[in-house]
């Protein structure tokens, strides 16, 4: 193991002050190595870049070089597009880093969680060809795949019923509200953001991970992605963090399990 980790801490790569990225360099790298980025969840509004700190941490002591960013929030100004254009922007600053210490950054593994997990999903997915640095998987935990569904986020209601409208309108672009969220303009508006939508047999090598009583994302969504993967002959992997929620935090060993899964492809695919 790889105990030397070398962290640059808060690198600009625009102009917003989310615009920010750490990168975790190891001690030896290992040859041919590629990167792989974290994208933190939070609904698309909230969260930060911190949380994957120890993820990286894990994966760099192992010889493989690392970053997490943060991102600009969907706003009334600002959608799930603009956060996939900070990520290419991230991708070209995290390039120039390792360049500038002596690497040559031409492979990526994207992983995050939630949200972060949906966007990364979602790069890969429809963005793949114009990225600065070339995916060739992704790792998905308890991802969003299918938000034009009437029963996404269904754990939220009550209070919070307002928001859960409120940020999908800011993803897509378009207003929604519980009565209009089925109309037919607003449904393509969510189609278009959802990663369900984009599965192809050219689809790169997809990894997910989700907890069998996830009370925000219907299970019934991640086994219908899972499934057409399948279909598709997309090469995939799956977990289920059986006591776990969407946190996925009553399930060690499984947690362990999916580390091994995103060192085996970083092994395989660097």
């Amino acid at each position: 193991m790889n105990s030397s980790v070398s962290v640059l801490s808060d690198i600009s790569y625009g102009k917003h002050e989310r615009h920010k990225i750490d990168v975790f360099i190891p001690g030896k790298v290992k040859a041919g190595s590629g990167v792989i980025l974290f994208i933190h969840g939070g609904g698309w509004s909230d969260g930060d870049k911190s949380v994957h700190h120890p993820d990286a941490q894990f994966f760099c002591e192992r010889g493989f070089i690392c970053a997490v960013m943060n991102y600009r929030f969907v706003s009334e100004a600002l959608n799930v597009s603009d956060e996939l254009d900070d990520i290419t922007a991230a991708l070209k600053k995290i390039k120039e880093v390792c360049a500038e210490k002596g690497f040559s950054a031409e492979k990526l593994i994207f992983s995050g969680g939630s949200a972060g997990a949906h966007l990364a999903l979602l790069y890969s997915y429809l963005r793949r060809d114009a990225s600065p640095v070339l995916p060739v998987a992704v790792c998905a935990y308890c991802p969003p795949v299918s938000c034009f569904a009437d029963d996404f986020l269904l754990g939220i209601s009550g209070e919070f019923e307002e928001w859960k409208y409120s940020v999908l309108s800011a993803c897509c672009g378009e207003r929604l509200t519980k009565d209009s969220f089925c109309g037919a303009s607003q449904q393509e508006a969510l189609r278009r953001i959802s990663p369900i939508e984009y599965v192809t047999p050219q689809c790169i090598p997809t990894a997910v991970f989700y907890g069998a009583r996830d009370e925000l994302i219907p299970v019934s969504h991640i086994k219908a992605f899972i499934k057409l993967l399948e279909e598709n002959n997309v090469t995939n992997e799956s977990l289920v963090y059986e006591n776990s929620g969407h946190a996925l935090d009553k399930d060690p060993e499984t947690a362990l399990d999916a580390k091994k899964i995103i060192l085996k492809y970083a092994e395989r695919y660097f």
